[in-house]
């Protein structure tokens, strides 16, 4: 753990010599619950040419394993100048970082705690569907550094698969969808709060409405195709005329 409070205090000490550094969070939210987050962490290739402990990545071999026993996936980040590393990990389900009490969480420790322990959303749990709201704080580093976020790229990034019910962004993309924090402009708690519907419990009510939808068409459908028969039968239905007429004679003549 060590090693990775090392690098991320590395981060910071470029931050305020050159500004040439990039944080960027993604997090991508499913129709199903599940979640890709995401952190790309990068400096300017300039800045690491002569360090040949990273050489070509922000990682070395052992911060890398640290994170890999956390359950993150590593990868390499290299666009335009900037070189570095993407840390990754899939949640099958955010109901399992969610509680139905109000939450708070510190994204900056979101390395060194693998998520797997935490709760990062409150639910407000529905049948047809839950409400999840998310406060999260950037701000809380411990590092004696300037809190000065205008001379670096740090950005946070949501995207929701419906339409967010109430958020604090600074941009908002893809009709609502998709959420942005430029935490240059902004030292404000991240805050945004959405709906997923329950697709199991919605797909249930859909298929008993269904049945009974058929259920009615097959009565109506019975019923139709014997007046037809009834009518495409004329001897029957004068024969049965004639019965209804012998019995209300014969009850008169007692």
């Amino acid at each position: 753990m060590k090693n990775i409070r090392k690098l991320i205090i590395l981060l910071f000490m470029v931050i305020i010599v050159s500004g040439c550094v990039k944080v960027e969070t993604n997090m991508k939210i499913s129709m199903t619950k599940k979640m890709d987050f995401e952190i790309i962490m990068a400096l300017d290739k300039d800045m690491l040419k002569d360090e040949d402990i990273y050489k070509d990545e922000l990682l070395d071999d052992k911060q890398k394993e640290e994170l890999r026993n956390k359950g993150f996936e590593i990868t390499k980040y290299n666009d335009n100048n900037q070189i570095g590393n993407i840390i990754t990990k899939k949640f099958d389900s955010i109901d399992y970082l969610s509680s139905t009490e109000d939450i708070n969480y510190d994204l900056n420790s979101v390395i060194s705690d693998p998520l797997s322990t935490a709760y990062i959303f409150k639910v407000e749990k529905g049948f047809l569907k839950n409400t999840y709201t998310a406060k999260y704080d950037l701000n809380n580093l411990d590092l004696n550094v300037p809190n000065n976020f205008d001379i670096f790229d740090l950005t946070f990034k949501v995207t929701l698969p419906y339409k967010a019910l109430e958020n604090n962004a600074t941009s908002i993309n893809q009709n609502g969808k998709q959420l942005i924090w430029d935490m240059s402009k902004t030292n404000d708690l991240i805050e945004f709060k959405f709906n997923i519907y329950n697709i199991k419990n919605v797909i249930a009510i859909i298929l008993v409405i269904l049945i009974i939808i058929l259920f009615i068409i097959n009565r109506i459908l019975t019923f139709i195709s014997k007046d037809k028969k009834q009518s495409n039968n004329p001897k029957k239905s004068k024969k049965n005329k004639e019965t209804r007429r012998f019995i209300m004679v014969d009850n008169s003549s007692n």
